[in-house]
Parts: C-alpha cells; structure tokens; sequence
C-alpha cells in the first residue's frame, strides 16, 4: 500500500489488472509474488533489509518498481529504470541505487482458507510516497490506475464501479480509520505476533470478523 498525506486526508494507490488471467479486472494494490531472484547475491547488495521477512520485503520493493516506476531507495521514492525480475536489480545496480527494506512496515499477513482450492501465504506492507510521484504502469499487467482516499476507493466498490477482494477492502477499511500517514505507520508497527489473518468460512457462509493491527 503505497499512502501520502492530502489535504483530503490519506491517498492510497490502486492499480487495475487487466480481464481475465490472474485476478483478472480487480482493482488492487501493486505486488505479485516472490520469485527465486528475489534470494540471490545481487537482490542482497542491491536491497538493504535485515528483516526476518526480508525476501517478502524484496518481492514489494521490485514488483512496486517494476509496476509503477517507484524505487523506494535509501534516498527516499525516485524513478526506477526499465526492466523485470533480474534485470532490473541489475539495473538499479548499474545507476547506484539501493532499495529500502526498512520503507515499508508491515500491516498484515494474510494466508487463504483452508477450503480455497489455491492457497496463498501473503505480506501487505505500508509505503510513505511524497508529492504526486510520476506513475510509470507496466502495461502487460495494468490498464489503469489511480490515487483514492480509502472512503473514495470503497465507495466506489460498493456501486459496482470497481472490483476487489476481501483483503484489499479490509485494508480499505482499515486505512480509512488512520488520519494521516504517519497515524497509519504507528498503527502497523506493532503488526509482528499479531498479524497473521486466516479468514474461516462459517457455517451460515459468512466469515469471521477480521481484526486488523491496532483495531480493538
């Protein structure tokens, strides 16, 4: 969840998947899935993180990168260069750049229900963007995008007007209880222990109330 501070109150960015394919037409936030480059030699040099999770913090930093242009870098949010995977690392290499693990906090960790024919163990991380960054989409994954706040964004999924799945409306509603980004932070920092969500299918079809970081 990348988030800034507005004078209309916290903004988040939404990207859209393209129909069909992979959560094809939701509207979600940008991420994708660790792959083995994420645990090599040169994700190490190139990511600075000495976190516990820090190959889930490396997936965040390449896949915002690769979708939308930000690096997160120790020098704060600047322009990613062009290219996937490997060849990107390498790139951010060539310029001199160092992705920042410690730039995202974690929210959540969410692992799909037991009764789900596919199965997900899944890090939703927090990011401070400053300003109106420059949004390059990569648009072999994304047709859209977009800067709501969290009030705008489920409004606008309750009409019909944009598609999302449960974890991305629960971190929705989570973030629209935080008044600026900084509120946000102090409310997920306390995330590790208590941050892994399973949502239980019941009996009657609903699922169990989900209980994010700092909700009572």
């Amino acid at each position: 969840m990348l988030v800034r501070d507005t004078d209309r109150g916290i903004e988040v960015l939404m990207v859209r998947r393209p129909a069909g394919g992979f959560f094809g037409g939701l509207t979600v936030f940008p991420g994708g899935a660790v792959d083995a480059d994420d645990d090599s030699e040169l994700a190490s040099q190139i990511v600075r993180s000495d976190d516990p999770d820090r190959v889930f913090r490396v997936a965040a930093l390449r896949e915002l990168a690769e979708e939308t242009g930000i690096a997160l870098t120790d020098r704060g949010p600047l322009p990613a260069p062009e290219g996937r995977g490997i060849a990107l690392l390498q790139a951010m290499g060539d310029a001199g750049l160092r992705l920042d693990g410690s730039a995202l906090t974690l929210i959540s960790r969410w692992v799909t229900p037991a009764h789900a024919p596919a199965r997900y163990d899944t890090r939703f991380f927090l990011a401070r963007a400053e300003g109106a960054p420059d949004i390059r989409l990569d648009t072999t994954e994304l047709v859209d995008h977009m800067w709501l706040t969290p009030s705008a964004a489920l409004h606008r999924q309750e009409i019909g007007e944009l598609e999302m799945f449960l974890p991305t409306i629960s971190h929705l509603r989570w973030l629209q209880h935080r008044s600026t980004v900084d509120d946000a932070v102090s409310s997920a920092a306390g995330a590790d222990g208590r941050s892994l969500i399973q949502p239980q299918l019941m009996d009657d079809g609903s699922i169990v109330p989900i209980h994010m970081p700092g909700d009572d």
